[in-house]
């Protein structure tokens, strides 16, 4: 593992990072591809695996573009997502690597390609917003990424240098580029996975590994 590193915020993505939530996506997803565009369980899998990371919209549109069943598609993709998220449960050790990041004074944001009021009830129900500074979903015109990162640096006066975003996806990366500093985090992707998508910097297992190989920055911002 490389060096620690210092900052003053990090960002998580939400399915896959924070909550073990990817197999469940991952299922309607293919399931919902499978129906609406006659493709293969396989190929209806690499599809989903090479755009995951994105709004499912994006995703079809992505695979599909401009196909007029892309918009029932997302409809009905949205529909069993919503019947199931609020079940999906966070990694074992999601709220005890959250509290020690807080202990250590650095804030903590979500950035999700799940609907903003769904992830705000996500935790909501778990009691958990307080141990966040702002969490953030998708609506069309800000989503996870660049406005996220901007949001942060504007609207909390956090440079983007002193922020880490924290992903499991190959979109996640792509993402962070040229913006903030990426850890990624194993699952659906591997180490190598990564690493030929030129990723050079820290890669975790788990959620624990973090606060061990974050120090805050000592000063504060208004």
């Amino acid at each position: 593992m490389n060096d620690g590193i210092q900052c003053s915020a990090i960002i998580f993505d939400f399915d896959g990072t924070l909550a073990n939530s990817m197999p469940f996506l991952e299922r309607i997803g293919v399931r919902v591809m499978i129906k609406y565009y006659g493709i293969t369980r396989h190929e209806a899998t690499e599809r989903y695996r090479a755009t995951t990371g994105l709004p499912f919209e994006q995703q079809v549109e992505m695979n599909f573009p401009g196909d007029p069943r892309n918009r029932p598609a997302v409809e009905e993709f949205e529909r069993l997502k919503i019947e199931k998220i609020y079940d999906q449960e966070l990694f074992p050790d999601t709220v005890r690597t959250l509290t020690e990041l807080r202990e250590k004074h650095i804030d903590i944001f979500v950035s999700s390609s799940t609907f903003q009021a769904t992830i705000e009830e996500y935790f909501d129900r778990r009691n958990l917003r307080p141990l966040f500074r702002d969490i953030l979903g998708y609506r069309p015109g800000f989503e996870k990424g660049v406005d996220h990162f901007l949001y942060v640096r504007d609207r909390h006066g956090i440079p983007l240098d002193e922020v880490v975003f924290i992903g499991d996806s190959l979109k996640d990366f792509e993402r962070a580029k040229g913006y903030c500093r990426f850890i990624a985090m194993e699952g659906m992707f591997s180490e190598e996975d990564f690493r030929r998508m030129g990723h050079k910097g820290i890669v975790i297992r788990e959620l624990s590994a973090i606060p061990p190989i974050v120090e805050p920055i000592l000063h504060t911002h208004a």
